[in-house]
């Protein structure tokens, strides 16, 4: 008995079981414009000027510009606009989300040394990324599909390839030809299904998608910070950074399938759900110099390591397919089937530096401008391969000890390394106080893309590591250049208290895409000996949507100087 078989639900399983790939990456290096008020309503360009604890977090040398103890804490709310893409497949209408936010607490310490020198210490906590965001796509497919791709880089590989011995236990196995396969494994998504039961392959093509992704979550940046200050000329500074991830996105898709005819045969669907946890830390370094002792003008440089992450992903993936065959005689409605998986992996981010320029005109303005680059290309993925034991020699005893071993995603890091690119960040703000109380605050913050146009998620990567089970999902977003435009006031309540508000919008545009495009694709067919029997060529092309991040923050500080 053979049938024509749509591959939805028998191999799209095998796109889903990782999230270390290049754009769940790129999510975790990234950073948001966030902090005190002061420090958002000058759009972050304060890495010169000093004397707020967010510098902590970009250049450490600007805390060594505080004369008195200081103690603070931020907090407000973000709010995202509809984009108005109405997921109308998967009963998603509303693309509004809201949350409040911890952004800031901490304190610094300032104890003098001499007649203008100081020595501070100083800790605070930041949330360096907010993850909140619900994005969706709709768009036309002209018989391409997502069940496709999996047919066309299933079909480039020899049936003895470790990667079909690896994926037996995923529902099917290769028998005898590209168009033949016997499912290794029966539940209730196959009920009625011999194990020895053969079909014939194929996909369906169709003509329209849903996406809809909502993400959630947050960086806790704890940052410990030695400063000093000397003869008020000279700043310098270093913090040590640790971070807290906690990260969660869940992804639906769905597909209108059509048959050869173009006429309607059903849909399938998958969703996918992971939570990704873990730590790292960094180190910053920076130094602020003021040139000539008659002016307050500064010049401001710092340099970040990467941030080490080790992280855990619990992953659940669940793939539904409803369709009729082609001749319209039967039809398929199985149960999803669910796939869950938890592991282990690492990431490097990249390096940063930054040049910041800073000048104050007398107790009336200040103004200052900040560049930083990062080659978010560097990103290192590095996969766990297993642990290993190892002895060692204490004294007069000797122990046995096992730990893990890992390796670098070879494959994996060259796709980052063509998918992203090096980032520019310009930072511009000032402050101008018309009264002693009341301060008046504006900035603009720009970031250059990190996505390259042509990056996408590569479905034909294989890894020995992990047997080229990387995709989280295989949609993406090339997101373009980040605008954030910035607004604040300061209130001077008392000598020693001051109250903080500011107002943050960011947009930002992308590219959707629900699977990359293949061109001209050479399939090979085999003999049931594996010897070679025939070739042809294929290809899929999706249509591409334009989806918009746009955001609002507002945040309020209060600070206490002793």
């Amino acid at each position: 008995m053979k049938k024509n078989v749509i591959w939805v639900a028998l191999s799209m399983i095998t796109a889903s079981a990782m999230a270390q790939e290049t754009y769940e990456s790129a999510q975790l290096a990234t950073q948001d414009l966030n902090g005190t008020a002061r420090y958002i309503g000058m759009g972050g360009a304060m890495e010169a000027l000093g004397a707020d604890i967010s510098t902590m977090h970009t250049n450490p040398a600007g805390i060594g510009l505080f004369r008195r103890a200081w103690i603070g804490v931020s907090g407000g709310a973000t709010i995202q606009n509809d984009d108005k893409n109405k997921t109308d497949m998967l009963g998603k209408s509303d693309n509004r989300k809201a949350n409040a936010d911890l952004n800031q607490a901490g304190f610094v310490y300032a104890s003098r040394f001499g007649a203008n020198s100081y020595f501070n210490i100083g800790f605070n906590y930041q949330k360096s990324r907010n993850f909140n965001q619900i994005a969706s796509a709709v768009g036309s497919l002209n018989d391409a599909s997502a069940n496709k791709l999996t047919y066309i880089t299933m079909g480039t590989l020899s049936p003895n390839s470790e990667k079909w011995i690896a994926r037996e236990d995923t529902r099917f196995s290769y028998i005898s030809n590209l168009g033949y396969y016997t499912y290794s494994h029966v539940n209730e998504n196959f009920s009625g299904i011999n194990d020895s039961e053969e079909f014939e392959d194929g996909y369906s093509a169709a003509d329209r998608y849903n996406a809809y992704t909502d993400r959630s979550g947050y960086i806790s940046d704890f940052a410990f910070n030695f400063s000093g200050n000397f003869n008020d000329r000279v700043y310098l500074g270093a913090t040590l950074g640790l971070k807290d991830v906690h990260y969660r996105s869940n992804s639906l898709y769905a597909e209108s399938l059509v048959d050869p005819y173009d006429a309607p045969r059903g849909n399938y669907y998958y969703s996918d759900d992971r939570k990704i946890t873990g730590t790292g830390f960094d180190l910053k370094f920076g130094i602020i110099v003021r040139p000539s002792e008659y002016s307050p003008f500064r010049i401001g440089a710092y340099i970040h390591t990467p941030t080490w992450y080790e992280l855990t992903c619990n992953s659940s993936m669940t793939i539904g397919a409803r369709y009729t065959y082609d001749n319209g005689t039967a039809s398929y409605d199985g149960a999803p089937t669910t796939t869950r998986i938890t592991y282990d992996y690492k990431i490097n981010t990249p390096w940063k530096f930054g040049l910041s320029f800073g000048h104050t005109f007398g107790k009336i303005a200040a103004l200052g401008a900040t560049y930083e680059y990062s080659d978010y290309s560097t990103i290192k993925n590095r996969i766990k391969t297993g642990s290993e034991g190892y002895w060692y020699t204490d004294g007069w005893y000797d122990y046995y000890d096992r730990r893990d071993t890992y390796a670098n995603d070879i494959q994996m890091n060259e796709n980052t390394k063509n998918s992203l690119k090096g980032v520019h960040l310009v930072k511009i703000g000032g402050e101008i106080k018309p009264s002693q109380v009341i301060a008046i605050r504006a900035g603009y913050n720009f970031q250059s893309a990190i996505y390259d146009e042509s990056g996408k998620k590569d479905a034909f990567i294989d890894s020995y590591y992990s047997d080229g089970a990387y995709l989280s999902t295989y949609g993406y977003t090339n997101w373009n250049a980040t605008h954030r435009i910035t607004f604040g006031m300061g209130f001077t309540l008392s000598k020693d208290w001051t109250f903080d508000i500011s107002y943050q919008y960011i947009t930002q545009n992308g590219e959707y895409h629900p699977f990359q495009n293949v061109g001209d694709t050479e399939m090979f067919t085999y003999n049931a000996d594996g010897t070679y029997a025939s070739s042809y060529w294929d290809s899929l092309y999706a249509q591409s949507k334009t989806i918009k991040n746009k955001r609002h923050q507002i945040n309020c500080s209060l600070s206490y100087r002793f």
